[in-house]
């Protein structure tokens, strides 16, 4: 290779270089990659092989987060738009069963128990609340053990609630290897 060529070669890989790293700092962070549920101005990535229904035809699954076989892991929930006409409870840590909206008794909802097949709840103990992360915003959070009419279906429920935002996220059947996994998936949550 000639001086000249080799001149040309590192100009080419200098530019390069400059083209990829701002001049201001680190190089930006990658785009998330993998599946994406949008609810409101939140943003997720799930967990991969998770999925995301924002409407199933039922109604049953609207919002729910799920892998695998399992219909409803999570759900996420808009309440700038509840259905019309229908009363809602706001979520609260400060309330039996505060992670449900509805003015009835909540299901037992598990992996064995989805929406439409699960018993209604018996009791509601709070066993941790505060506030968690969601992105850069921070979240009410609770941690309920609930009992259920069918004891099998007992279970504990996690809630994240932003009021000003108006987003409610609800893990069902909480274990450590999906808490886990929710966590990692709303600390990378993004707002627009």
């Amino acid at each position: 290779m000639s001086f000249r060529h080799l001149v040309l070669a590192v100009a080419v890989i200098l530019s390069a270089a400059a083209c990829s790293t701002p001049a201001d700092g680190p190089p930006a962070p990658s785009t998330p990659s993998g599946p994406r549920a949008t609810v409101g101005s939140l943003h997720l990535t799930l967990p991969a092989g998770a999925t995301y229904t924002e409407h199933s035809p039922d109604g049953l699954l609207d919002g729910c987060i799920s892998e695998g076989a399992v219909a409803c892991e999570a759900r996420v929930v808009n309440l700038r738009k509840p259905d019309a006409g229908t009363p809602i409870n706001l979520p609260s840590t400060k309330r039996p069963f505060g992670w449900y909206t509805g003015t009835d008794l909540p299901t037992c909802i598990t992996p064995a128990s989805p929406p439409g097949k699960a018993t209604e709840a018996t009791g509601s103990t709070l066993l941790d609340s505060g506030f968690a992360p969601i992105g850069p915003k921070n979240a009410e959070y609770g941690r309920w053990k609930v009992t259920c009419e069918n004891s099998a279906q007992n279970n504990q429920v996690r809630m994240w609630w932003l009021p000003t935002s108006r987003i409610l996220v609800v893990q069902y059947g909480s274990f450590p290897g999906w808490d886990a996994k929710m966590d990692a998936m709303l600390g990378g949550a993004t707002f627009s």
